[in-house]
């Protein structure tokens, strides 16, 4: 055997090798026991797995990350060697006559048309929904998603997303079918008060005690208590024992490492807050900003964006408009006294 037949066949070795590197597929990443989650404001629902991390809104959305670190792929879905998938749950409330189609078009993400599937009708829930596909072909491999939308009635638009990076999202197709058979579709049933019975309001303690967790410690009402809602690095909910489900705080941690800008993470939220400005604001001594919107009518929304060490810190103030002078000093204060860790 020659040495330049040596040589050329270890030239083949190393490009079989590299080659073989390069085409290997991702694993599709696990999905263990599944929870439910309950959205008390627009009244939708829907199983998501216990070991991926969360993003919930209440009266607005809920998303579900394979990974921390696949978040910021998922907002931008740019080219990476990061590999993982998504499952979210959207309500939009309705003020008039539904246009499905602006609907559909304004939460598509390629602008090539040929990406998408020509919509189909499915069952969900219930009532007829249509279903999106679509494909995009990146060096890491194929991603994939479905949207479904959908209306159980004439108050809300409800879409469901599925999407997964590096080829695997037909491996997880199975239990995505099975995470859509579990939604319930939103619907917007006004907050009523009875006012023939003249019953006591619901009024935050005046006296507070204190939650000191790993990101942060805040005070808060002593007739309020704080659940873990399982999302980012810490996500905390504080809500009045007995009160009413629509008057909250709540403070979710994440990890900022990829996007760390403040600015321009506040832009990217006024656009899904469909806010038009913005507010500069301090939380815990650093700087923040603040937007302000109504989810739904009579419900007001205050929410705080502030970074940290790498670490983005959201704020949020929920109360009944007609109610805010006994909600808002109080929340103000537990807002002032939060520390960041």
């Amino acid at each position: 055997m020659n040495r330049r037949y040596l040589f050329c066949l270890g030239i083949a070795s190393v490009v079989a090798i590299v080659v073989g590197a390069c085409s290997k597929k991702a694993e599709a990443p696990p999905i263990t026991e599944l929870d439910t989650y309950e959205d008390k404001i627009m009244n939708f629902s829907i199983k998501f797995p216990k070991n991926w991390k969360g993003a919930v809104e209440a009266g607005k959305r809920a998303e579900y990350y394979s990974s921390e670190n696949i978040m910021q792929r998922f907002r931008e879905y740019n080219e990476s060697d990061i590999t993982g998938a998504k499952i979210a749950i959207m309500a939009y409330k309705l003020d008039g006559q539904p246009n499905l189609d602006s609907i559909i078009d304004a939460t598509k993400i390629f602008q090539d048309a040929s990406v998408y599937s020509t919509p189909e009708k499915v069952q969900l829930d219930g009532v007829e929904a249509t279903r999106i596909r679509y494909a995009y072909t990146y060096p890491d491999g194929e991603f994939k998603g479905e949207r479904y939308f959908a209306m159980k009635d004439s108050t809300a638009v409800t879409v469901i997303e599925f999407e997964s990076f590096g080829g695997t999202f037909d491996a997880l197709h199975p239990k995505f079918e099975e995470i859509l058979q579990s939604v319930k579709l939103a619907y917007y049933k006004p907050v009523v008060r009875d006012t023939t019975a003249a019953p006591e309001v619901f009024k935050p303690s005046e006296s507070l005690t204190t939650y000191d967790g790993k990101y942060f410690s805040m005070q808060y009402p002593t007739n309020f208590s704080g659940k873990s809602m399982g999302g980012g690095l810490e996500t905390i909910q504080f809500q009045g024992i007995g009160g009413p489900v629509d008057c909250i705080m709540n403070v979710t941690v994440t990890d900022a490492s990829k996007q760390n800008n403040l600015d321009r993470i506040v832009e990217q939220n006024k656009k899904l807050y469909k806010a038009t400005s913005s507010s500069p604001a301090k939380l815990g001594g650093e700087t923040a900003a603040f937007i302000e919107d109504s989810p739904v009518k009579d419900i007001r929304r205050r929410t705080y964006f502030a970074v940290k060490d790498n670490k983005l810190y959201r704020v949020t103030l929920q109360w009944y408009k007609p109610e805010q002078e006994f909600f808002l000093p109080t929340f103000e204060k537990c807002l002032a006294s939060i520390s960041l860790k």
